[in-house]
């Protein structure tokens, strides 16, 4: 399969260059040794502030800070202290996966194991003759914070939005073991991919990181 010898090979280069989420590279590495399934992009989560010109201009947004992990407050004071232009909010985003299947039979599959993981936001499409499956969560938090540079909300309410942030992540995070345990499972029914061995082996991926 083209499409996935590019993928793996796209995401075997990014984790020798530092630049995948570290606590899900198990986790892809599993699923992309699937026989007819790979990933295209994914995140293990994130919590940050950010500044967009105007609603909606997401391509032209501006991260003040971005981190994979619960946000403390001094973190997020400091990293205010560079807004500039437009709307700040507070963003906490879940977990998000975006799996390729092969065939109407694996988007299925996947459909349900994202749904049984606990990741209830997990649709799938047909996109170029091809079926992408997101498997997404519902923990979601956008509060706004300021505007133009501006930081319009107290103290006591930044610590209130970062704790919910904070605890919306923990949650949506604490869904990856069954993932991948779900995931360890349909690898046994589905079988593994040699084109997977072939390539790690050629990146030789097997000196830093643990093959399934």
């Amino acid at each position: 399969m083209k499409a996935k010898r590019e993928a793996l090979t796209s995401l075997f280069t990014a984790m020798k260059e530092g630049k995948v989420d570290a606590d899900i590279l198990d986790l892809l590495l599993l699923i992309n040794s699937i026989d007819g399934i790979y990933t295209t992009s994914s995140c293990s989560g994130r919590i940050g502030i950010i500044e967009e010109p105007a609603l909606g201009a997401k391509p032209l947004s501006r991260w003040l800070i971005k981190v994979h992990r619960p946000i403390e407050f001094e973190e997020a004071k400091m990293a205010l202290k560079n807004a500039r232009d437009g709307l700040i909010f507070l963003k906490s985003q879940p977990p998000i996966f975006h799996v390729v299947a092969e065939d109407l039979e694996r988007a299925r599959r996947l459909h349900e194991l994202g749904l049984a993981s606990g990741f209830k936001y997990t649709t799938f499409k047909v996109i170029s003759k091809r079926y992408l499956v997101e498997i997404n969560a519902t923990e979601y938090l956008t509060a706004p914070l300021g505007r133009e540079g501006n930081v319009l909300v107290s103290d006591e309410y930044l610590r209130f939005a970062l704790e919910v942030g904070n605890d919306m992540l923990r949650r949506s995070k604490g869904r990856l073991p069954r993932l991948e345990e779900n995931f360890k499972k349909l690898r046994e029914e589905l079988g593994e991919d040699e084109l997977f061995y072939e390539l790690a082996e050629e990146f030789r991926m097997g000196e830093n990181w643990r093959l399934p």
